[in-house]
């Protein structure tokens, strides 16, 4: 019969196989104050930079989804940031996350929308009183700064339209997009009286300028929308307009006095047939036989202007 010591030695020894054939024999190390620091922010003043960033590091590893940043973390880590040396030191990015602590954790709480009740906006309790004293601001500004301006008047004196012939007109479709061919088209009107050109520049002038003058009010006209933007194509037809006026004014090369002005493009208006004055006869027109609207309606206004007057006579 097997006693009870053997029993418990043979039992004690076949544990002492399972843990070393698993590889459990060493006895598991507890963690000591030291290595827990990293819970414990408050208690890193003082310490070197390196072992404050080493704990930092060691935090958010340790913690995962549950890290949450302190202030006694943030104050450590920012007075020890600048003695951080070589590769050890964090990037600028890190820098701006460690500044906004507070601001991380106030914007990670989630706060429902306003329920709207009704078709005005409804704003937060803090913002009315802040637009009522913006607005009192801008009406203290209209009624003792804006009139201190009227020592600045200045009487209005528009240049004349020899100075400035050019016309430009832009388009738009009244949409956002400023590529599209309405929104990126821009015409240029001229007169020619304002250019001051004389009579044989006048002749070569209207002779390059082609179907792009008007006969009919002397104004040449020109548009275009070939490029992707509005100012370029104004700035082309500027150009274009200048190098034509500039060749119209040379006379030294060719006046083109032999060519005539075409002018098909710009038919002549249908005449309006002009009658005697004798044939006008007044006494043959119809006569309204029955006038109920009109008398009705003067009737009405007789009405309105007599109680006006009657609230005004005292």
């Amino acid at each position: 019969m097997i006693s009870r010591a053997s029993h418990w030695s043979s039992r004690a020894a076949r544990l002492q196989a399972v843990r070393l054939k698993s590889g459990s024999s060493v006895p598991q190390k507890a963690e000591s104050s030291e290595d827990l620091l990293y819970l414990n922010p408050h208690k890193w003043e003082g310490l070197p930079a390196d072992r404050i960033f080493e704990l930092h590091r060691l935090r958010k590893t340790k913690l995962g989804e549950k890290y949450a940043p302190t202030d006694s973390e943030r104050s450590a880590v920012l007075k020890t940031f600048a003695s951080l040396k070589g590769k050890v030191r964090p990037q600028l990015e890190y820098v701006y996350e460690v500044d906004h602590f507070k601001e991380r954790l106030l914007n990670n709480v989630v706060r429902p929308p306003v329920p709207q009740q009704a078709n005005r906006d409804v704003r937060p309790s803090g913002e009315e009183p802040h637009l009522r004293r913006k607005f009192e601001q801008l009406h203290a500004i209209s009624a003792h700064e804006m009139p201190l301006l009227a020592k600045y008047r200045q009487e209005y004196k528009p240049r004349a339209a020899s100075e400035t012939p050019l016309q430009l007109k832009f388009f738009t479709d009244l949409s956002d997009d400023m590529s599209s061919p309405e929104n990126r088209k821009v015409a240029l009107n001229v007169a020619l009286e304002d250019l001051g050109l004389s009579e044989k520049q006048a002749h070569k002038f209207k002779v390059l300028a082609g179907n792009k003058f008007n006969h009919k009010n002397n104004v040449f006209h020109m548009k275009t929308a070939r490029y992707g933007v509005a100012t370029q194509n104004a700035k082309w037809l500027v150009e274009t307009f200048n190098k034509l006026l500039a060749e119209s004014k040379d006379l030294s090369k060719e006046s083109l006095e032999d060519i005539p002005v075409n002018t098909h493009h710009c038919p002549p208006r249908k005449s309006q047939p002009q009658f005697p004055e004798e044939w006008k006869r007044p006494q043959d027109a119809p006569v309204e036989k029955n006038r109920i609207s009109s008398k009705v309606i003067d009737m009405v206004i007789a009405q309105k202007d007599q109680e006006y007057l009657k609230e005004l006579t005292p």
